[in-house]
């Protein structure tokens, strides 16, 4: 069966998640944020994207066709809207670990953590998904639109830890039997950090969009308020800015469901041979020993086996994530192939 009539066969994106663990051989060429900056996870990439063998320029090694991929991402370019970073298709073992460049804005991004745009009253909440802005040595600046406001945006910078390319689960917020429900009078609204103090923060919602507060607290005529959802919030806002709710009322907060995305699925009247590697193999783009390796098939990955041609076998992996360029393959010796 040739590559072109199996890679015809590539049907149907379902739900899934794989960690990460673990890094690849990277080669001495580096990036802004340095070796010790390792984004990690597995998320879907759209379809169509594609892995370069260089930081700018290069060839096309890999495309991948919008389903789930473990990934290892490091080296991030200081503007990530532009550059590049380097990605390893790889969960630490187990996988055709392809090594190359992605373009960051195409790679789903997810805070880990909160992640602070005021320090100590504002901050990007957990698992949202954020776009990068700008990478430093040890650190990643991101961008999210907040939900419901007139598009307003809001940035915040945290260590590399702070950030996955894997969305964890949502916080809710505990609201306790006293608590008492807020909601804006007008579209915005001013925040203080303390009753009286200094203003911190303007939340500026759409006419339809309005956000709800809960509290426990008031003081000098400020109401000590609390929400969380995309953005999380723990100031003070004027009395005069917000409705009550009547005691013992309280809206439900909603956390928006999300959709994930498993492998492609074979629909072919007979599938290539899939085979499990016992030994790390070279992959390489061409039928060439002279051709720099893009990666590896690690140790228990499954792989099938397409066309032999000349003492070369071309691989794909069992997961699909990942498929030749045209014009290129996965190519490894045919005497090293699993059997």
């Amino acid at each position: 069966m040739g590559r072109k009539s199996f890679l015809m066969g590539l049907v149907g994106l379902l739900s899934g998640t794989v960690l990460l663990a673990g890094a690849p051989a990277w080669a001495d060429d580096a990036g802004v944020t340095g070796p010790s900056c390792i984004l990690k996870g597995s998320s879907p990439i759209a379809k169509g994207t594609q892995l370069f063998d260089a930081a700018s320029g290069g060839r096309v090694i890999a495309n991948f066709s919008g389903t789930f991929v473990p990934m290892q991402l490091r080296d991030l370019a200081a503007d990530p809207t532009t550059g590049r970073g380097r990605l390893a298709t790889s969960n630490g073992g187990g996988s055709l670990r392809l090594e190359g460049y992605v373009p960051l804005g195409s790679v789903p991004t997810f805070t880990a953590q909160d992640v602070p745009v005021v320090a100590g009253h504002v901050w990007i909440s957990g698992a949202q998904k954020v776009k990068l802005v700008r990478a430093a040595s040890n650190s990643l600046t991101a961008e999210i639109a907040v939900a419901g406001s007139h598009g307003q945006t809001v940035r915040a910078t945290g260590a590399c830890d702070a950030f996955s390319l894997q969305r964890g689960t949502p916080t809710r917020l505990d609201v306790p039997g006293n608590g008492r429900g807020y909601l804006m009078k007008s579209s915005s609204l001013e925040l203080f950090g303390d009753a009286g103090g200094d203003s911190i923060f303007t939340l500026k919602m759409s006419e339809s969009g309005g956000q709800l507060f809960w509290s426990t607290e008031t003081k000098n005529g400020f109401v000590h308020v609390l929400s969380r959802g995309d953005i999380t919030i723990d100031a003070w806002a004027r009395n005069r800015d917000l409705e009550p709710l009547k005691k013992g009322e309280m809206m439900d907060q909603l956390i928006p469901p999300s959709s994930a995305v498993t492998g492609a699925q074979l629909t072919l009247d007979r599938s290539p041979p899939l085979v499990k590697a016992t030994r790390e193999i070279r992959v390489r783009a061409r039928r060439d020993e002279k051709e720099k390796t893009i990666g590896v098939i690690e140790i228990g990955a499954e792989v099938y086996l397409m066309e032999t041609v000349a003492g070369w076998t071309n691989v794909l992996p069992k997961g699909l994530g990942v498929t030749p360029p045209e014009e290129g393959g996965f190519w490894i010796p045919s005497s090293e192939a699993p059997r």
